[in-house]
């Protein structure tokens, strides 16, 4: 696993949906890029339970991109489970921000993280990448802030939940629960 090939990766498919909604506010657009690769993703998973040899075959035409972790889906799927359900399910300026918390935290939290982390919170877990998640993310709620209808505090309240749910040592995996936790509590709040 190549750490900063996963990353870009991650913030190019997973910036399509959140983008393009931010861009059309119109969430059909950005619910269909959702579940055309949600579509292919469980595919894939299905493929790989099926077919472990697809999986051997898939990690060396695509290296660095995904993880290894049979048994269960990979973040990637997680990841696409959480931005279709956050279209069709939250409000529009709570959808988009949690997506793009969840898209560049998730980056700036690993890289910060496998860079600098030296104080370690739980395994593969450290406070600077938490703390790089937080402040991307912050900026990320301020700017989101002055261009939504929605005010700092409850971003910032997302952003924070966010990190200490990408730190946790959860059985659930935190693509689910980053993408759709605080977008749960944003909305009871914006609501």
């Amino acid at each position: 696993m190549i750490l900063w090939k996963r990353k870009l990766y991650r913030i190019t498919m997973g910036g399509l949906a959140p983008f393009t909604y931010l861009l059309t506010s119109d969430p059909l657009a950005p619910a269909l890029i959702s579940a055309f690769f949600l579509f292919w993703l469980l595919l894939m998973e299905f493929e790989r339970y099926l077919h472990p040899g697809f999986w051997t075959w898939l990690l060396k035409h695509s290296p660095g991109i995904f993880k290894t972790r049979p048994g269960v889906l990979t973040g990637e799927t997680n990841f696409m489970v959480a931005s279709f359900l956050s279209i069709l399910y939250f409000p529009y300026p709570v959808a988009v921000s949690s997506l793009l918390f969840l898209t560049f935290g998730d980056a700036a939290s690993a890289m910060v993280g496998s860079r600098y982390g030296r104080l370690k919170i739980f395994p593969g877990k450290s406070a600077e990448g938490m703390l790089g998640e937080i402040i991307v993310n912050a900026a990320a709620a301020l700017i989101l802030s002055s261009y939504f209808s929605i005010s700092s505090e409850i971003l910032l309240i997302g952003v924070l939940l966010g990190s200490i749910l990408e730190v946790l040592p959860l059985k659930i995996d935190d693509n689910l629960t980053v993408g759709i936790i605080p977008g749960i509590v944003m909305t009871i709040l914006y609501l």
